[in-house]
């Protein structure tokens, strides 16, 4: 194996391990976009339960009401700004393993270019050490 073989070689797998890397991390940005969204939902429907009118209340139940309101809506905008930010992570991670898998893919077609170069050559250098045969022919 050439050097240049051998130093493509390892490139490959440097970028097989990035590759690997940025698939884990869009995996986890994904798995927390999920957990987010159901979290949204939940806050959603509670604020609306929340906002539902109980009939007659106390002073004191319809402060608590207000309160824990305006806590669950401050949740739910943190929660959709959360989610808005965790889709352009995703859009651009998606980018990122794009790329990588192209680099990787590249460095794939010039090592087993240079491999099979190596391959030919060693395949010259043998015929040209090949003594000469002789063609006999039948008359």
């Amino acid at each position: 194996m050439s050097r240049k073989t051998r130093l493509l070689e390892l490139m490959m797998k440097r970028e097989t391990l990035r590759l690997r890397q940025k698939a884990d991390a869009l995996c986890g940005l994904v798995g927390d976009q999920t957990r987010l969204s159901d979290l949204d939902e939940k806050l959603a429907d509670l604020i609306l339960e929340n906002s539902k009118n109980h009939g007659s209340q106390t002073v004191s139940a319809l402060r608590s009401q207000a309160f824990y309101g305006r806590e669950m809506a401050e949740k739910r905008e943190f929660a959709q700004n959360r989610l808005e930010f965790l889709g352009r992570e995703i859009v651009t991670a998606q980018t990122q393993l794009a790329q990588s898998k192209q680099k990787e893919k590249m460095i794939e077609e010039r090592a087993s270019q240079e491999r099979r170069l190596l391959a030919q050559d060693a395949l010259d250098l043998a015929d040209r050490l090949r003594p000469a045969q002789k063609i006999e022919r039948k008359l």
